[in-house]
């Protein structure tokens, strides 16, 4: 994330392309958005596994690291921007184990990218981000 420059808006709206292909795959085929974009299989459980889910990785820098890696993936492919809580809680356990250096450079990067997505967590993670710097 920190060596990639964020996409443009002629490169966002390129990737059309990518999100029309899902949108056929899903009519043809009836499967959901996250089932047809190939999204991780943990977003299709039923509300009850997927907040037991949930749980059971909250404090796994490992598992959020790759929900995180997954997610700046797709936006590069499909310019799908990824959903504030990964990172979120990838901040939050980088601050926990006291690394602030760590987290700065992440919040920097991920707020390259991101610092104009809608909804409140977005602007909590520039908040974060400017209380570091």
């Amino acid at each position: 994330m920190e060596q990639t420059p964020p996409l443009s808006h002629e490169e966002i709206v390129g990737s059309s392309a990518n999100r029309h292909a899902v949108i056929e795959r899903m009519l043809a085929s009836g499967e959901t958005w996250n089932q047809a974009s190939s999204g991780p299989a943990f977003l299709s459980l039923g509300e009850g596994e997927f907040r037991h889910h949930l749980k059971a990785i909250d404090n796994n820098l490992g598992e959020q690291t790759a929900i995180v890696a997954d997610g700046f993936s797709k936006y590069l492919k499909m310019g799908e921007v990824p959903a504030p809580y990964y990172p979120w809680r990838f901040a939050i356990i980088l601050r926990r184990e006291k690394k602030l250096d760590l987290e700065k450079r992440f919040l920097a990067a991920w707020c390259e990218h991101f610092s104009d997505g809608v909804g409140a967590r977005y602007a909590q993670l520039v908040d974060r981000l400017r209380k570091l710097a």
